[in-house]
């Protein structure tokens, strides 16, 4: 028996080897049907189309001018880049394509942009010892082999946006010396070293050549694979689809609905490792010498932080890293540490910073759920226009079915049956989108986290919110209802722009990459106006802006563990405690 059937498969081995093509690159037919796929899953999935189209300047239905590029490219890896900048084009910090690979060049030494300028920001002093490569933390690079560094990062932006230039630039100042193939298609063709041209503060400039790190296997084909000629040509026309596909399934727990997690999900999986304090418990900033630390020292605490005095004021600080608990089903246990934190600040502190600045985002009901703790006032937290799909509207017919028998009350059930209606409505047209709907319970709104006797738990004293370009997703939704509920007060830079929820999928067979697609748009509870953008209550793009504007992203900030903006929001605290309660 293991004879025959070791005879067996030698034949087939065979017999594929035989039907393979010799080259070992694609053929334009499979590239062309592999990116028709990419294509088609945006047509189906994507929710901003209409917002991309019309506020960036880009059609992703519009498939011509990259149809004939990737019939001009000459083998796989050039291809896999124009699907990179295919999806790059919609400037969307949640979509992307990432292609299978482990492969990663790597410096040693981290960059990123202050004042403008590509600073240094960390040295790996094992891998370049300061004894051969006498740069600093803060000197400025100049030249990447042989070219303008900020020429460079610009290149490198093609491939990944971030839904705002600064935020991608950034990015892509990080990318500059650390390149994962996963994101950067052409990292397998880089040379043995880079040659850069650093300034040093006293301005006195010199060239170091240092040698590519390089891990993993460095993906350049995707072949030999066998052509099935299923037309007589590669076709020529372009993908024009109907609808949207999301995951989904809506469940239901303490008369609250919620989606499952995969689905509520709003957090940034790029490979951001070396943006300083993205996602850290700990500020990326120093606190005040008197601070005096509370949470953030033992593993098992969630959040960071202490109070300090200033001004004849006592001052809270704490940090929200993320809001992706572990689990979410296990999200209680960050919760009471939260509410009892806030019961601790609330009673001892005449006003309080919250810090939400690098943080990566994760669950926006999460996010509701800690707001709940912030305010003594029911709030508007946030909706999601939706792209419909069968799942979708089997997963809310089902949801419109429950009735106070399942223990809601009768206006839960009225809210559920009139989603319903809107997402069945939307699944009929052609392009069709549902107004805002909620996602963390019947309602748009929310109540405060009150105690047994009702009495609120709320921090009831001024608030001030930092915020920064890399205040993402559930960030961005965080940022939004402060402000439009009247919280808290911001303090920082824009936030992220990542205004929606978002999903992963194969994208292709032939190229076995991935893609995460943004299947809603996510609204605030009022229209704003920002430069360059209509009158909205979308965040995509936008971001929500800072009512007392500061940026971190100074070299004085850099050389002096973020001193200058520690004063800075330290100063606007105060002010808002002298200005009075907040309630």
């Amino acid at each position: 028996m293991y004879q025959r059937l070791t005879t067996f498969g030698r034949a087939t081995a065979l017999l594929v080897l035989l039907s393979a093509p010799a080259a070992a690159q694609l053929t334009v037919q499979q590239k062309l049907a592999d990116f028709q796929s990419l294509v088609s899953l945006y047509a189906k999935q994507y929710a901003p189309y209409e917002w991309k189209r019309d506020t960036q300047g880009f059609d992703l239905y519009n498939v011509a001018p990259w149809v004939e590029r990737i019939r001009r490219s000459p083998n796989d890896l050039d291809y896999l880049q124009i699907l990179a900048e295919y999806v790059a084009s919609l400037n969307d910090i949640h979509a992307s394509y990432t292609t299978r690979s482990n492969f990663i060049a790597d410096l040693h030494l981290y960059t990123d942009i202050y004042d403008g300028r590509v600073l240094i920001e960390q040295i790996d002093r094992f891998y370049l010892p300061a004894s051969r490569f006498p740069f600093e933390v803060g000197d400025e690079v100049i030249l990447f082999d042989g070219r303008p560094v900020l020429e460079v990062v610009r290149e490198l932006s093609r491939s990944v946006q971030f839904a705002n230039e600064r935020s991608t630039l950034r990015y892509a100042a990080d990318l500059l010396v650390y390149r994962p193939q996963a994101v950067l298609p052409l990292a397998a063709r880089l040379g043995e070293s880079a040659t850069l041209l650093i300034r040093r503060a006293d301005g006195s400039e010199a060239s170091h050549t240092i040698r590519w790190d390089k891990t993993g296997y460095p993906v350049t084909q995707m072949g030999p694979v066998p052509n099935i000629p299923f037309f007589a040509d590669a076709p020529e026309n372009q993908p024009r689809p109907e609808s949207s596909e999301t995951e989904s399934q809506p469940q239901r727990s303490n008369k609250v609905l919620r989606l499952r997690e995969r689905l509520e999900n709003h957090a940034v999986r790029r490979d951001l490792r070396h943006l300083t304090g993205f996602g850290s418990r700990a500020p990326v900033f120093r606190l005040p010498a008197n601070f005096v630390q509370r949470l953030g020292r033992n593993r098992a605490d969630f959040f960071f932080s202490g109070t300090y005095e200033s001004g004849g004021k006592r001052i809270g600080y704490i940090r929200i890293s993320d809001f992706q608990p572990i689990d979410f089903s296990l999200r209680a246990v960050p919760l009471r540490q939260w509410a009892t934190e806030i019961a601790f600040l609330k009673a001892n502190t005449d006003g309080l910073v919250v810090d939400i600045m690098r943080n990566p985002g994760g669950f926006g009901c999460y996010g509701v759920e800690l707001m709940s703790y912030l305010t003594t006032k029911p709030f508007f937290t946030f909706g999601n226009e939706l792209r419909p799909t069968i799942e979708w509207v089997q997963s809310f017919y089902d949801n419109a079915q429950l009735t106070t028998d399942d223990g809601l009350e009768p206006w839960e059930v009225i809210m559920l049956q009139g989603a319903y209606r809107d997402v069945l409505s939307a699944f009929t047209e052609n392009r069709g989108r549902t107004g805002p709907l909620p996602f963390c319970a019947a309602s748009l709104e929310s109540i405060p986290a009150r105690d047994n006797f009702s009495a609120p738990l709320g921090y009831d004293k001024p608030i001030l919110l930092l915020v920064d370009e890399f205040s993402t997703s559930a960030g961005d939704i965080f940022a939004a209802m402060a402000q439009d509920n009247g919280i808290a007060k911001l303090y920082g830079y824009r936030t992220a722009g990542a205004g929606g929820t978002v999903t992963e999928s194969l994208a292709g067979f032939y190229s076995e990459g991935s893609a995460r697609t943004t299947v809603s748009l996510l609204t605030r509870a009022r229209a704003y106006t920002a430069p360059g953008y209509p009158t909205t209550s979308y965040l995509e793009n936008i971001g929500v802006h800072p009512d007392i504007p500061a940026d971190y992203m100074t070299r004085a900030n850099l050389m002096n563990r973020g001193a200058p903006f520690v004063d800075g929001f330290t100063q606007a605290i105060l002010g808002l405690i002298s200005g009075g309660a907040r309630e």
